[in-house]
C-alpha cells in the first residue's frame, strides 16, 4: 500500500476528459496520481469511455460525482432520502461499475453537504470530499481545515478540499494562493494528507477550470517539497 503519512490529494470533477487526457503528460512528468470524479457517466461517448480507461491504467483513482450534478442537501430536502439515492447515486455508481469501474469514494456537487447526506452516502463509499469557500484559499489558517493528521486519516471518511481553480468563463478567479502553499508545506512539514479540488485543465474554458500553467505551479510546489500526489483509492 502506498505510504500516505503525508500526501496531497488533488482531485478533478465532471466530466472533461479531451482536455484530463491532454494533461496527463503533466501529471506523469511529476509522478503524480489524482482522482478524477465522474458526474453524468451515462452522458460519456466512445472517446470519453476510451480515455478516461486509459488515466485508470496510468494509476489514477476513478470517483463518482452523481449522475445530473445535484446539490445533495436540496435535493433530500425536496423529495428524500430514498428518492436522492435511486435518482442521483445508484444510477452514477451502476453506470460507472458497467464501465468497468469500481468506484469507492464519492464528490459531493458543488461541495454542497451536511451530516445527513454523509450518514447516507457512506453506507455505499469509503471516503466522502466535501468543500471549504473559494475564498479560503488566500487565508494562511486553511492547513488547519484542510490537513488530516495521518493519525487521524484511517478513521476520517469526509475529508475537506479547497478549489485551485484560475477561472470560469471570462470570469477570472483571484490568484492569492497563500493558503494552498501554506497548506503544503504544513502537510510536508507535519505530514497526514490535504486535497484539493479543481475542474477542467485548460487555458480558458466556458466551465470551471485551472489553467496548466497553475496546476504546474502547485504539483512543482509539492514535488519541491516531497510531498506526494496519490489517488482516494491509496488511501489506508
Amino acid at each position: 500500500m502506498t505510504d500516505t503519512t503525508r500526501a496531497l490529494l488533488l482531485t478533478f470533477d465532471d466530466r472533461h476528459l479531451r482536455e484530463w487526457a491532454a494533461a496527463a503528460p503533466l501529471l506523469r512528468r511529476y509522478g503524480s496520481r489524482v482522482t478524477f470524479f465522474i458526474c453524468e457517466p451515462d452522458r460519456l461517448d466512445r472517446e470519453d469511455r476510451r480515455l478516461l480507461h486509459r488515466l485508470a491504467d496510468d494509476g489514477h483513482t476513478i470517483g463518482c460525482h452523481g449522475l445530473r450534478h445535484e446539490r445533495a442537501p436540496e435535493f433530500v430536502a425536496a423529495h428524500g432520502a430514498g428518492a436522492y439515492l435511486r435518482r442521483e447515486v445508484l444510477p452514477a455508481l451502476e453506470e460507472l461499475r458497467r464501465l468497468g469501474f469500481a468506484p469507492r469514494s464519492f464528490a459531493y456537487p458543488c461541495s454542497a453537504r451536511d451530516d445527513g447526506t454523509d450518514r447516507l452516502l457512506l453506507g455505499l463509499f469509503e471516503r466522502l470530499r466535501g468543500g471549504v469557500p473559494a475564498d479560503r484559499r488566500a487565508d494562511p489558517a486553511l492547513a488547519a481545515d484542510l490537513r488530516v493528521p495521518a493519525a487521524d486519516l484511517a478513521d476520517r471518511r469526509v475529508l475537506l478540499g479547497c478549489s485551485v481553480d484560475s477561472g470560469r468563463g471570462p470570469v477570472a478567479y483571484g490568484h492569492d494562493l497563500t493558503g494552498i502553499e501554506a497548506t503544503l508545506r504544513t502537510t510536508a512539514e507535519a505530514g497526514g494528507v490535504s486535497t484539493l479540488y479543481a475542474h477542467c485543465i485548460a487555458e480558458a474554458h466556458e466551465a470551471n477550470h485551472v489553467a496548466p500553467a497553475r496546476l504546474e505551479a502547485l504539483l512543482a510546489l509539492a514535488d519541491d517539497l516531497s510531498l506526494p500526489c496519490v489517488g482516494f483509492d491509496e488511501l489506508p
